[in-house]
């Protein structure tokens, strides 16, 4: 098999919906639609690309962040590895050099158009975590109304013995406010975090202080936290991101901080009836990847089976440090 090219895409995403654009007449896959990008220059980055292209093909000034994932194709003629980013637009007008048509997609007309087939896999993860997006903004009151009562005593309690007295928490994925009202309840400063705006509106008018409206992939905190809280919260964060969302989890926490995160107990990445996308891990599979984070020690993993929603499911839960780097 021939050597894969490797191709960037960006994932460009405006008030709800995703931009993309249909290859022009005379162009290798002509009428197909893309996530706009190109082919990597010799000794380019994926991100330098990126910006390159989008201002070669549209006239754009761009931000370029998170990798969101990959796809690998075989046109027959060629093999193509695509790597998407998500990316920010910052100035200029679109304008069409390279393409014909382009359009901002909702989630409803995302499979309206023709997509050029290696694009398709990346078509498929955005849809997964959109929907799990738009479930939480369209169901935020009573998402918060039915895990608010959820009663999660025995797991603060080897979150909090290795905190110190008052120390300052990072409730990573807020929800209702539930556990930042514990700790805050137990003399904690609370920083609270969560990706929906609705619900962090819910959580505000709960616990009376501000709540964040954030993605993981933003995290921009550098030795803040004492402690990070991400309980079930972590699990929606799609696989190929874990380990950069991680570092930035590291990073937010001060020498000898604590995280404690939890998810869902499986070997692969699955959604549910409501459509929420979730990235499970067993005890080994967990291990593995906090072991790939430089500055993260594993204090303790474990699993056990919870009754929710009337079904016993399997959790695993991890303790980790931040510690110091080796040099």
């Amino acid at each position: 098999m021939s050597k894969a090219i490797a191709v960037t895409a960006a994932i460009l995403v405006k008030s709800g919906k995703v931009f993309a654009a249909r290859r022009k007449p005379g162009s290798h896959l002509a009428g197909y639609w893309e996530f706009p990008g190109g082919k990597l220059k010799s000794g380019e980055s994926p991100e330098e690309c990126l910006k390159r292209e989008l201002t070669e093909e549209f006239g754009i000034t761009t931000k370029v962040g998170m990798f969101v994932g990959e796809s690998i194709y075989d046109y027959g003629t060629k093999l193509v590895h695509l790597m998407a980013y998500q990316v920010e637009h910052l100035a200029g007008d679109f304008q069409l050099i390279d393409h014909d048509d382009m359009r901002w997609l909702t989630l409803a007309d995302v499979d309206t158009v023709e997509w050029a087939p290696a694009d398709i896999p990346l078509v498929e993860q955005y849809k997964t975590m959109a929907g799990t997006a738009a479930y939480y903004d369209d169901n935020a009151q009573a998402y918060c109304d039915e895990t608010s009562g959820f009663e999660l005593r025995e797991l603060y309690k080897p979150f909090l013995d290795l905190l110190p007295v008052s120390s300052h928490i990072l409730d990573l994925g807020c929800g209702s406010g539930r556990d930042s009202k514990v700790f805050l309840s137990e003399g904690h400063t609370v920083t609270a975090i969560d990706g929906s705006t609705a619900i962090a509106a819910i959580a505000e008018r709960y616990l009376g202080q501000p709540v964040k409206v954030s993605n993981f992939q933003e995290l921009q905190y550098n030795n803040v936290f004492d402690g990070v809280w991400a309980s079930a919260s972590l699990l929606h964060c799609p696989r190929a991101q874990m380990q950069g969302v991680l570092a930035r989890v590291s990073r937010a926490l001060r020498p000898n901080g604590i995280a404690c995160m939890s998810f869902k107990w499986g070997t692969d990445e699955t959604v549910d009836e409501r459509g929420r996308y979730f990235n499970n891990y067993t005890n080994k599979s967990l291990q593995l990847l906090i072991g790939a984070v430089p500055g993260f020690q594993v204090v303790d993993l474990w699993s056990e089976a919870k009754s929710l929603r009337a079904k016993h499911q399997k959790w695993v839960t991890v303790l980790v440090r931040r510690v110091a780097e080796e040099a």
